[in-house]
């Protein structure tokens, strides 16, 4: 891919987003931070969920 090509592709790109209307770039926005996983899980994987559900399990007994 030449330069060309992506200078291109990246300037519509670009001009896609801007036509956008603002309300459809902002729900687009707040729907792509709701499917995001938990800081927690995304940093450190499992381990703090197990470590939760250890808790828990020994706050039950």
């Amino acid at each position: 891919m030449s330069f060309q090509d992506l200078l291109k592709f990246a300037t519509q790109e670009a001009v896609k987003k801007i036509d956008q209307p603002k309300s459809e770039r902002t729900e687009k926005r707040e729907q792509k931070k709701k499917e995001r996983e938990p800081l927690s899980h995304w940093a450190f994987g499992m381990a703090p969920f197990a470590l939760s559900v250890l808790k828990r399990q020994l706050k039950r007994k």
